[in-house]
């Protein structure tokens, strides 16, 4: 059997993409690696946006949201400065598995089919097109068009010929209760070179308090990897080294530490976000598609990338019924799959993302990977709070 179109990862990008192509009328069947969606604990932030209410309806994210806020507070290298903002909308914060529960659930009722525990190893190839993948049973799973939805080191995007070690970000977390703060926004502390007195050496990072309400919270670190030159990102640190780092700014680091060190810590993990740069070509081999995390579709400013996965979703579906993409009317060649990346890069989603990546890297690469006086960067940061209000 040929499926219209089949999508590696049940993540929110493969199941949006998923949904809006069935909506469309195509037959679509997602293959996912693990048992359930969500297997790893996770919080997450999204921005409202007409697509999410298109994609789950007009109340879903206010019933899975345990908080909104739009109070942002930003802290100079070492805590000294800080200046703090109101967003003109309040995010949602929510459980990463609630939303690819009810995303899952949602595809299904569209028809797709969901195979859980079918993890894809290899893609296959005839006469330079993809048109299957195999899974990890053996079985070929054949599709007019595949799409890579699969994460931040997708065998299918690595066959496309991306290097991940350029854009990905190590980060580190801890889910905890009890923290002790009189902020009830989002909090991010810049820690440039040197301002660590406790490590040698350390690149960029960012670390982040992410409050749940009634005491919760998620808090961690990240390295800036954008803000690194492109030779020297795979000397970032790695998952378990990061989270050594944690450990000392929990124990140590100005208001981060105030806020959590007597809180009860429930998770401790380290995982990775492509979050230094996109890769620009949607589509290097005729009939597979990146979509997600597995092109670096993340804002560069930090926001999830959820929506841009929406909406790239929609944009993928719109393509493949415009141009008869479906199984028997028309197949993938290296005209139309130039048409295709010629028309992802002219959408919206693109010129967002890409746009700010373009305006952000350089200036984070000049600020963020260097050492600092710490009278410089104060001044910065009082600067940038007279343009903002003190929360």
């Amino acid at each position: 059997m040929t499926h219209d179109v089949v999508i590696s990862g049940a993540g929110s990008a493969g199941l949006s993409t998923a949904i809006f192509c069935a909506r469309a009328g195509l037959d679509v069947l997602v293959l996912e690696k693990y048992s359930k969606t969500g297997v790893f604990p996770r919080g997450e932030t999204m921005r409202p946006d007409p697509i999410i209410t298109e994609l789950l309806g007009p109340d879903f994210m206010d019933q899975i949201s345990f908080n909104r806020t739009a109070l942002r507070r930003y802290y100079s290298p070492g805590c000294r400065e800080f200046f703090s903002l109101e967003r003109d909308h309040a995010s949602y914060i929510f459980h990463w598995k609630d939303l690819t529960e009810g995303l899952k659930k949602i595809a299904e009722q569209e028809g797709v089919t969901v195979l859980m525990n079918h993890e894809v190893i290899a893609p296959v190839e005839r006469n330079g097109n993809a048109v299957a993948v195999i899974t990890g049973d053996g079985k070929i799973r054949r599709g007019t068009t595949i799409v890579a939805a699969d994460g931040h080191n997708s065998i299918l995007g690595r066959k496309s010929g991306l290097n991940y070690r350029r854009i990905n970000s190590p980060i580190a977390k801890r889910i905890c209760s009890g923290i002790e703060s009189d902020f009830s926004g989002m909090e991010f502390f810049i820690i440039t070179p040197g301002t660590l007195p406790e490590l040698k050496s350390h690149p960029p990072m960012i670390a982040f308090i992410f409050p749940r309400g009634d005491g919760d919270a998620e808090a961690g670190v990240m390295v800036i990897t954008g803000a690194m030159p492109p030779g020297k990102r795979g000397d970032a640190p790695s998952g378990a080294e990061l989270l050594k780092i944690l450990k000392i700014l929990w124990e140590t680091y100005p208001v981060f530490s105030d806020r959590l060190k007597k809180a009860d810590v429930s998770f401790e993990g380290a995982s990775i976000i492509p979050m230094a740069g996109m890769h620009h070509e949607a589509s290097a081999i005729p009939g597979l598609i990146l979509t997600g995390d597995t092109i670096g579709l993340v804002e560069a400013s930090g926001g999830c990338g959820i929506v841009a996965c929406m909406k790239n979703g929609k944009f993928l579906s719109r393509f493949l019924v415009d141009n008869g993409v479906d199984n028997g009317v028309n197949e993938w060649n290296n005209r139309l799959m130039k048409q295709y990346n010629r028309e992802f890069k002219k959408s919206d989603i693109y010129r967002h993302i890409s746009g700010k990546y373009s305006k952000l890297l350089p200036v984070m690469r000049l600020l963020l990977n260097r050492k600092w006086r710490h009278t410089s960067f104060d001044r910065l940061w009082r600067v940038m709070g007279q343009f903002n209000r003190k929360v």
